[in-house]
Protein backbone atom coordinates (compact mmCIF):
# COMPACT_ATOMS: atom_id res chain seq x y z
CA UNK A 1 0.00 0.00 0.00
CA UNK A 2 1.64 3.41 -1.03
CA UNK A 3 2.16 5.74 2.44
CA UNK A 4 0.15 8.11 1.27
CA UNK A 5 -2.66 5.80 1.16
CA UNK A 6 -2.18 4.24 4.43
CA UNK A 7 -1.76 7.71 6.13
CA UNK A 8 -5.08 8.48 4.69
CA UNK A 9 -6.95 5.59 5.62
CA UNK A 10 -5.34 5.75 8.84
CA UNK A 11 -7.41 9.22 9.75
CA UNK A 12 -10.60 7.43 8.00
CA UNK A 13 -10.41 10.05 4.86
CA UNK A 14 -11.70 8.74 1.98
CA UNK A 15 -9.44 10.43 -1.51
CA UNK A 16 -12.39 13.23 -1.65
CA UNK A 17 -11.77 13.94 2.10
CA UNK A 18 -8.55 14.49 2.06
CA UNK A 19 -8.47 16.13 -1.33
CA UNK A 20 -10.81 18.91 0.47
CA UNK A 21 -8.90 19.14 3.40
CA UNK A 22 -5.66 19.89 1.75
CA UNK A 23 -7.45 21.94 -1.01
CA UNK A 24 -6.50 20.55 -3.93
CA UNK A 25 -8.53 18.12 -6.60
CA UNK A 26 -8.92 14.12 -6.22
CA UNK A 27 -7.47 13.25 -8.96
CA UNK A 28 -4.20 14.33 -7.44
CA UNK A 29 -4.49 12.67 -4.88
CA UNK A 30 -5.04 9.56 -6.65
CA UNK A 31 -1.78 10.40 -8.55
CA UNK A 32 -0.28 10.70 -5.33
CA UNK A 33 -1.55 7.63 -4.40
CA UNK A 34 -0.75 5.94 -7.94
CA UNK A 35 2.84 6.84 -7.01
CA UNK A 36 2.52 8.87 -10.46
CA UNK A 37 4.54 12.74 -10.59
CA UNK A 38 2.81 15.56 -8.50
CA UNK A 39 4.13 19.03 -8.34
CA UNK A 40 6.31 20.41 -5.23
CA UNK A 41 4.12 23.46 -4.07
CA UNK A 42 1.24 19.94 -3.26
CA UNK A 43 3.93 17.70 -1.81
CA UNK A 44 4.26 20.61 0.71
CA UNK A 45 0.79 21.05 1.47
CA UNK A 46 0.37 17.38 1.70
CA UNK A 47 3.23 17.48 4.19
CA UNK A 48 1.81 20.75 5.91
CA UNK A 49 -1.23 18.56 6.36
CA UNK A 50 -0.14 15.95 8.01
CA UNK A 51 2.46 17.44 10.21
CA UNK A 52 -0.64 19.71 11.67
CA UNK A 53 -2.49 16.33 12.26
CA UNK A 54 0.62 14.50 13.71
CA UNK A 55 1.89 17.59 15.47
CA UNK A 56 5.39 17.05 14.04
CA UNK A 57 7.65 17.39 11.28
CA UNK A 58 6.60 15.26 7.72
CA UNK A 59 9.20 14.84 4.83
CA UNK A 60 7.96 14.07 1.79
CA UNK A 61 9.69 10.24 1.87
CA UNK A 62 7.26 9.54 4.84
CA UNK A 63 4.87 9.86 2.32
CA UNK A 64 5.93 8.09 -0.29
CA UNK A 65 6.39 11.87 -2.20
CA UNK A 66 10.47 12.15 -2.23
CA UNK A 67 10.38 10.79 -5.82
CA UNK A 68 8.02 12.96 -7.36
CA UNK A 69 9.95 16.06 -5.55
CA UNK A 70 13.05 14.54 -6.71
CA UNK A 71 11.98 14.05 -10.36
CA UNK A 72 10.58 17.34 -10.18
CA UNK A 73 14.09 19.05 -8.99
CA UNK A 74 16.13 16.57 -12.02
CA UNK A 75 13.48 18.32 -14.34
CA UNK A 76 14.59 21.46 -13.64
CA UNK A 77 18.25 21.22 -13.08
CA UNK A 78 19.41 21.93 -16.65
CA UNK A 79 18.02 25.33 -15.95
CA UNK A 80 19.41 26.09 -12.99
CA UNK A 81 23.41 24.20 -13.33
CA UNK A 82 24.12 24.40 -16.80
CA UNK A 83 26.21 27.62 -17.17
CA UNK A 84 25.71 28.15 -20.97
CA UNK A 85 21.68 28.38 -19.94
CA UNK A 86 20.45 32.15 -18.89
CA UNK A 87 17.43 32.43 -17.75
CA UNK A 88 15.97 36.46 -17.85
CA UNK A 89 12.39 36.43 -16.01
CA UNK A 90 10.42 38.56 -18.19
CA UNK A 91 7.29 40.50 -17.17
CA UNK A 92 4.39 37.85 -18.99
CA UNK A 93 1.35 39.82 -20.07
CA UNK A 94 -0.30 36.46 -20.31
CA UNK A 95 0.20 35.97 -16.42
CA UNK A 96 -0.95 39.42 -15.53
CA UNK A 97 -4.25 38.87 -17.38
CA UNK A 98 -4.59 35.90 -15.54
CA UNK A 99 -3.56 37.11 -12.23
CA UNK A 100 -5.98 40.48 -12.97
CA UNK A 101 -9.00 37.92 -13.66
CA UNK A 102 -8.26 36.13 -10.73
CA UNK A 103 -8.18 39.15 -8.50
CA UNK A 104 -11.34 40.39 -10.35
CA UNK A 105 -13.14 37.40 -9.65
CA UNK A 106 -12.17 37.35 -5.82
CA UNK A 107 -13.43 40.64 -5.43
CA UNK A 108 -16.50 39.17 -6.54
CA UNK A 109 -16.25 36.10 -4.98
CA UNK A 110 -16.17 38.51 -1.48
CA UNK A 111 -19.18 40.54 -2.52
CA UNK A 112 -21.12 37.57 -3.22
CA UNK A 113 -20.02 35.90 0.35
CA UNK A 114 -21.68 38.95 2.16
CA UNK A 115 -24.99 38.20 0.00
CA UNK A 116 -24.87 35.07 1.84
CA UNK A 117 -24.22 32.83 -0.94
CA UNK A 118 -21.83 30.45 0.78
CA UNK A 119 -21.51 27.77 -1.97
CA UNK A 120 -21.42 29.58 -4.95
CA UNK A 121 -18.32 31.11 -3.23
CA UNK A 122 -16.55 28.12 -2.04
CA UNK A 123 -16.85 26.82 -5.79
CA UNK A 124 -15.43 29.37 -7.32
CA UNK A 125 -12.46 29.73 -4.61
CA UNK A 126 -11.74 25.87 -4.79
CA UNK A 127 -11.71 26.04 -8.65
CA UNK A 128 -8.86 29.42 -8.55
CA UNK A 129 -6.69 28.21 -6.09
CA UNK A 130 -4.49 25.35 -7.98
CA UNK A 131 -4.02 27.31 -10.66
CA UNK A 132 -3.15 30.42 -8.63
CA UNK A 133 -0.74 28.12 -6.59
CA UNK A 134 0.90 27.12 -9.78
CA UNK A 135 1.82 30.43 -10.58
CA UNK A 136 2.59 31.12 -6.77
CA UNK A 137 5.07 28.37 -6.73
CA UNK A 138 6.75 28.52 -10.55
CA UNK A 139 9.57 30.07 -12.16
CA UNK A 140 7.83 33.46 -13.18
CA UNK A 141 9.13 37.15 -12.19
CA UNK A 142 8.70 37.62 -8.71
CA UNK A 143 6.23 40.42 -9.55
CA UNK A 144 3.59 37.47 -10.96
CA UNK A 145 4.19 35.29 -8.15
CA UNK A 146 4.15 37.49 -5.41
CA UNK A 147 1.10 38.86 -6.91
CA UNK A 148 -0.76 35.18 -7.30
CA UNK A 149 0.46 34.72 -3.23
CA UNK A 150 -1.42 37.48 -2.16
CA UNK A 151 -4.48 36.16 -3.99
CA UNK A 152 -3.98 32.72 -2.92
CA UNK A 153 -3.82 34.27 0.73
CA UNK A 154 -7.46 36.35 0.41
CA UNK A 155 -9.26 32.62 -1.56
CA UNK A 156 -8.10 30.70 1.10
CA UNK A 157 -9.16 32.98 4.01
CA UNK A 158 -12.44 33.23 2.05
CA UNK A 159 -12.84 29.69 2.29
CA UNK A 160 -11.94 29.71 5.63
CA UNK A 161 -14.94 31.92 6.76
CA UNK A 162 -17.39 29.92 4.45
CA UNK A 163 -16.27 27.19 6.48
CA UNK A 164 -16.79 28.32 9.83
CA UNK A 165 -19.60 29.63 9.51
CA UNK A 166 -20.67 26.10 8.07
CA UNK A 167 -19.21 24.71 11.25
CA UNK A 168 -16.62 22.82 9.26
CA UNK A 169 -14.20 24.14 11.93
CA UNK A 170 -11.31 21.85 10.78
CA UNK A 171 -11.55 22.95 7.36
CA UNK A 172 -11.97 26.45 8.35
CA UNK A 173 -8.62 25.81 10.63
CA UNK A 174 -6.60 24.52 7.44
CA UNK A 175 -7.59 27.51 4.82
CA UNK A 176 -6.98 30.20 7.82
CA UNK A 177 -3.38 28.13 8.60
CA UNK A 178 -2.56 28.08 5.06
CA UNK A 179 -2.96 32.02 4.85
CA UNK A 180 -0.86 32.73 7.07
CA UNK A 181 1.95 30.38 6.30
CA UNK A 182 1.55 32.05 2.34
CA UNK A 183 1.45 35.37 4.27
CA UNK A 184 5.00 34.49 6.30
CA UNK A 185 6.27 33.85 2.76
CA UNK A 186 5.73 37.43 1.56
CA UNK A 187 6.62 39.08 4.85
CA UNK A 188 3.08 40.82 4.72
CA UNK A 189 2.68 41.65 8.58
CA UNK A 190 -1.36 42.73 8.68
CA UNK A 191 -2.03 39.52 6.66
CA UNK A 192 0.37 37.66 9.12
CA UNK A 193 -1.28 38.77 12.04
CA UNK A 194 -4.99 38.84 10.93
CA UNK A 195 -4.46 35.10 10.12
CA UNK A 196 -3.18 34.04 12.90
CA UNK A 197 -5.79 35.56 15.23
CA UNK A 198 -8.69 33.79 12.79
CA UNK A 199 -6.58 30.55 14.02
CA UNK A 200 -7.15 31.29 16.79
CA UNK A 201 -11.30 31.92 16.23
CA UNK A 202 -11.39 28.55 15.37
CA UNK A 203 -9.80 27.37 18.17
CA UNK A 204 -12.00 29.22 20.55
CA UNK A 205 -15.19 27.96 18.36
CA UNK A 206 -13.87 24.22 19.41
CA UNK A 207 -13.66 25.05 22.64
CA UNK A 208 -10.00 25.23 23.12
CA UNK A 209 -9.94 28.47 25.13
CA UNK A 210 -6.29 28.77 26.39
CA UNK A 211 -5.09 28.00 22.31
CA UNK A 212 -7.44 30.47 21.20
CA UNK A 213 -6.30 33.40 23.52
CA UNK A 214 -2.38 32.59 22.62
CA UNK A 215 -2.64 32.75 19.50
CA UNK A 216 -4.80 36.09 19.78
CA UNK A 217 -2.68 37.46 21.77
CA UNK A 218 0.24 37.04 19.66
CA UNK A 219 -1.64 37.97 16.76
CA UNK A 220 -2.02 41.85 18.51
CA UNK A 221 1.43 42.08 19.44
CA UNK A 222 2.64 41.28 15.48
CA UNK A 223 -0.07 43.95 14.65
CA UNK A 224 2.24 46.44 16.75
CA UNK A 225 2.55 48.10 13.34
CA UNK A 226 0.38 47.16 11.28
CA UNK A 227 -2.76 49.34 10.23
CA UNK A 228 -5.55 50.32 12.42
CA UNK A 229 -8.03 48.23 10.23
CA UNK A 230 -5.95 45.21 11.00
CA UNK A 231 -5.08 45.87 14.93
CA UNK A 232 -9.03 47.04 15.37
CA UNK A 233 -10.24 43.98 13.86
CA UNK A 234 -7.66 41.55 16.13
CA UNK A 235 -8.98 43.89 19.26
CA UNK A 236 -12.68 43.38 18.57
CA UNK A 237 -11.97 39.59 18.54
CA UNK A 238 -9.33 39.02 20.75
CA UNK A 239 -12.42 40.97 23.34
CA UNK A 240 -14.44 38.46 22.95
CA UNK A 241 -12.00 35.87 23.62
CA UNK A 242 -11.56 37.48 26.60
CA UNK A 243 -15.20 37.61 27.28
CA UNK A 244 -15.62 34.14 26.75
CA UNK A 245 -13.36 33.73 29.11
CA UNK A 246 -14.78 35.97 31.89
CA UNK A 247 -12.06 38.65 31.85
CA UNK A 248 -14.16 41.39 32.05
CA UNK A 249 -11.52 44.40 32.71
CA UNK A 250 -9.31 42.58 29.96
CA UNK A 251 -12.74 42.80 27.65
CA UNK A 252 -13.73 46.74 28.60
CA UNK A 253 -9.72 47.52 27.83
CA UNK A 254 -9.35 45.71 24.09
CA UNK A 255 -13.36 46.26 23.19
CA UNK A 256 -12.55 49.88 23.73
CA UNK A 257 -9.15 50.24 21.91
CA UNK A 258 -10.62 48.08 19.23
CA UNK A 259 -13.83 51.35 19.18
CA UNK A 260 -11.24 53.95 18.48
CA UNK A 261 -9.00 51.90 16.44
CA UNK A 262 -12.03 50.59 13.84
CA UNK A 263 -12.95 54.53 13.79
CA UNK A 264 -12.25 54.59 10.00
CA UNK A 265 -13.29 54.00 6.45
CA UNK A 266 -12.16 52.22 3.33
CA UNK A 267 -9.06 51.02 4.87
CA UNK A 268 -7.56 47.15 4.82
CA UNK A 269 -8.99 44.64 2.72
CA UNK A 270 -12.00 41.97 2.28
CA UNK A 271 -13.66 41.19 5.38
CA UNK A 272 -12.17 44.64 7.54
CA UNK A 273 -12.30 46.79 3.98
CA UNK A 274 -15.63 48.67 4.92
CA UNK A 275 -17.29 51.52 6.18
CA UNK A 276 -16.95 51.83 10.06
CA UNK A 277 -20.48 50.56 11.40
CA UNK A 278 -20.42 50.89 15.44
CA UNK A 279 -22.79 47.58 14.52
CA UNK A 280 -20.40 44.96 15.59
CA UNK A 281 -19.09 46.50 18.90
CA UNK A 282 -22.59 47.71 19.86
CA UNK A 283 -23.28 43.71 19.29
CA UNK A 284 -20.11 42.27 21.09
CA UNK A 285 -20.66 44.10 24.00
CA UNK A 286 -24.31 43.10 24.15
CA UNK A 287 -23.56 39.46 23.81
CA UNK A 288 -20.50 39.71 26.27
CA UNK A 289 -22.62 41.26 29.09
CA UNK A 290 -25.59 38.53 28.53
CA UNK A 291 -22.86 35.98 29.12
CA UNK A 292 -21.63 37.46 31.78
CA UNK A 293 -24.95 38.05 33.41
CA UNK A 294 -25.95 40.77 33.00
CA UNK A 295 -29.11 40.71 30.71
CA UNK A 296 -30.09 43.99 31.38
CA UNK A 297 -27.31 45.47 30.89
CA UNK A 298 -26.69 43.57 27.36
CA UNK A 299 -30.19 45.07 26.05
CA UNK A 300 -29.32 48.49 26.15
CA UNK A 301 -26.81 47.79 23.69
CA UNK A 302 -28.31 45.75 21.56
CA UNK A 303 -30.50 48.11 20.96
CA UNK A 304 -28.05 50.89 19.75
CA UNK A 305 -26.74 47.61 17.26
CA UNK A 306 -30.01 48.16 15.73
CA UNK A 307 -30.37 51.30 15.51
CA UNK A 308 -26.59 51.47 13.83
CA UNK A 309 -28.16 48.74 11.16
CA UNK A 310 -30.78 50.62 10.18
CA UNK A 311 -28.40 53.88 9.31
CA UNK A 312 -25.85 52.10 7.25
CA UNK A 313 -25.67 51.91 3.66
CA UNK A 314 -24.33 48.17 2.79
CA UNK A 315 -25.18 45.44 5.38
CA UNK A 316 -24.57 41.99 4.96
CA UNK A 317 -28.33 39.87 5.71
CA UNK A 318 -26.02 37.71 8.17
CA UNK A 319 -26.01 40.54 10.44
CA UNK A 320 -29.14 40.95 10.52
CA UNK A 321 -29.65 36.89 11.65
CA UNK A 322 -26.55 38.01 14.60
CA UNK A 323 -28.27 40.81 15.76
CA UNK A 324 -31.90 38.64 16.08
CA UNK A 325 -30.65 35.98 17.74
CA UNK A 326 -28.09 37.67 20.23
CA UNK A 327 -31.90 40.07 21.18
CA UNK A 328 -33.61 36.78 21.54
CA UNK A 329 -30.95 34.56 24.17
CA UNK A 330 -30.82 38.08 26.15
CA UNK A 331 -34.17 38.65 26.02
CA UNK A 332 -34.81 34.91 27.56
CA UNK A 333 -32.34 35.34 29.75
CA UNK A 334 -33.83 38.29 31.59
CA UNK A 335 -37.11 36.39 31.82
CA UNK A 336 -39.17 37.87 28.60
CA UNK A 337 -39.78 34.87 26.87
CA UNK A 338 -42.72 36.38 24.64
CA UNK A 339 -40.05 38.75 23.13
CA UNK A 340 -37.26 36.06 23.84
CA UNK A 341 -38.63 33.21 21.45
CA UNK A 342 -40.47 35.59 18.77
CA UNK A 343 -37.23 37.13 18.11
CA UNK A 344 -35.02 34.00 17.90
CA UNK A 345 -37.76 32.42 15.62
CA UNK A 346 -37.01 35.21 13.20
CA UNK A 347 -33.63 34.87 13.76
CA UNK A 348 -33.77 31.46 12.84
CA UNK A 349 -35.26 31.98 9.73
CA UNK A 350 -32.83 34.84 8.82
CA UNK A 351 -29.76 32.55 9.20
CA UNK A 352 -31.57 29.88 7.04
CA UNK A 353 -32.33 32.36 4.59
CA UNK A 354 -28.64 33.29 4.01
CA UNK A 355 -27.29 29.90 4.84
CA UNK A 356 -25.43 30.65 8.09
CA UNK A 357 -25.20 27.00 10.04
CA UNK A 358 -23.32 28.95 13.08
CA UNK A 359 -26.51 30.95 13.57
CA UNK A 360 -28.74 28.13 13.35
CA UNK A 361 -27.01 26.33 15.76
CA UNK A 362 -27.53 29.60 17.79
CA UNK A 363 -30.82 28.72 17.96
CA UNK A 364 -30.84 24.87 18.75
CA UNK A 365 -28.73 25.91 21.49
CA UNK A 366 -31.07 27.96 22.63
CA UNK A 367 -33.61 25.52 22.59
CA UNK A 368 -31.83 23.18 24.41
CA UNK A 369 -31.06 25.46 27.45
CA UNK A 370 -35.29 26.38 27.65
CA UNK A 371 -36.13 23.01 27.40
CA UNK A 372 -34.13 21.86 30.13
CA UNK A 373 -35.08 25.06 32.24
CA UNK A 374 -38.15 26.64 34.73
CA UNK A 375 -39.04 28.27 30.73
CA UNK A 376 -39.75 24.64 29.33
CA UNK A 377 -43.23 24.85 29.24
CA UNK A 378 -44.11 28.68 27.70
CA UNK A 379 -45.59 28.35 24.85
CA UNK A 380 -43.48 29.87 22.90
CA UNK A 381 -40.52 26.90 23.61
CA UNK A 382 -42.28 23.90 21.82
CA UNK A 383 -42.93 26.33 18.87
CA UNK A 384 -39.75 27.51 18.19
CA UNK A 385 -38.66 23.84 18.82
CA UNK A 386 -40.92 22.83 16.39
CA UNK A 387 -39.79 25.45 13.79
CA UNK A 388 -36.13 24.52 14.45
CA UNK A 389 -36.19 20.49 14.05
CA UNK A 390 -38.57 20.63 11.09
CA UNK A 391 -35.94 23.16 9.34
CA UNK A 392 -33.27 20.53 10.02
CA UNK A 393 -35.11 17.22 9.10
CA UNK A 394 -35.83 19.21 5.82
CA UNK A 395 -32.45 19.79 5.03
CA UNK A 396 -31.30 16.72 6.33
CA UNK A 397 -33.98 15.13 3.64
CA UNK A 398 -32.51 17.76 0.55
CA UNK A 399 -29.33 16.65 1.08
CA UNK A 400 -29.64 12.87 1.09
Amino acid sequence: MHPLKKARLDLGYSQQMLADFIGVSTPTIKRAEAGKQVRVDIVRLICDFFADKYKREVEPQELGLAQQEKQDSEDLSPLQNNSSVLITPTFDAGIADKLESAEIIINLAWETWFASRPREVARTMNKLLPGLEKIAYSFYPAIHTTHAKKLAIRAHGLLGSVCSDALQHDTALFHYMQAHRIAEEIHETDLMATYLCFIGEVLRHQNDQASALSHMENARDLAYNASKATRGHILQMLAYAYGDNKQEDAFDRAISEATDLLSFSGEGIDASKKEFIPFEIYETRGKIYRDLGKPTEAIPYLELAEQALVSANAVTPRWHALLEISRAQTFCDAGDMKKGTELARKGFILAYQCHSRHQMNRVRKLVRKLESGPARNHPGVPELKHLVYETYMNMDNAAI
